[in-house]
């Protein structure tokens, strides 16, 4: 009698083992519910021009640039004035789920071009350093706070011949992809 009582016990461990396998995989297969996934919608919006203010050139040509802050410096023969409005780097708000994250894409160069059919272009570069926060960066602001992301810009001057005193204008675009 012994031994039936030792195969007893050991088909009982059995079945509890096999018992309690079946309720761990059980629970595991269940899982926590999830939450549906957030909707990820992203509105940007362009609230101030990029503007680099007024300058001359001489023989040579050069660069202005206007940074992230709207601070303005320049390169080569290119003389920086104060007169009419002043430098000022664009502004973009940023509508986005908080933790969304955000990549800038610059597509190319970009050319303004010159008022009263004076002929002249000027080159506009958008450079990913001239972007603040960053040409990458996580949205913190809680909708529908926004989060401001401020561009400036490198203009490639040429000589008088080439690019003719006067007011010059045009678009940039920007890319911004999210995840």
């Amino acid at each position: 009698m012994a031994g039936n009582r030792i195969i007893h016990t050991f088909r009982t461990e059995i079945l509890l083992l096999l018992l309690s396998l079946f309720i761990v995989s059980a629970a595991k297969a269940q899982g926590f519910p999830e939450n549906p996934p957030i909707p990820v919608k992203v509105e940007v919006r362009n609230t101030r021009f990029l503007n680099f203010g007024s300058f001359t050139t001489g023989v040579s040509g050069g660069t202005v640039t206007v940074d992230q802050h709207g601070m303005r410096s320049a390169t080569g023969d290119v003389f920086l004035l104060n007169l009419g409005s002043p430098s000022i780097s664009a502004l973009f708000d940023v509508t986005a789920n908080p933790g969304t994250l955000i990549t800038i894409t610059i597509p190319s160069n970009f050319k303004l071009q010159g008022d009263g059919g004076n002929g002249g272009e000027i080159e506009l570069e958008i450079n990913s350093n001239l972007i603040s926060p960053g040409q990458y960066f996580i949205s913190t602001a809680i909708p529908p706070m926004t989060n401001e992301v401020e561009v400036g810009g490198t203009l490639h001057i040429g000589n008088e011949a080439q690019n003719p005193a006067g007011y010059y204008s045009g678009t940039f675009s920007l890319i911004f992809n999210y995840e």
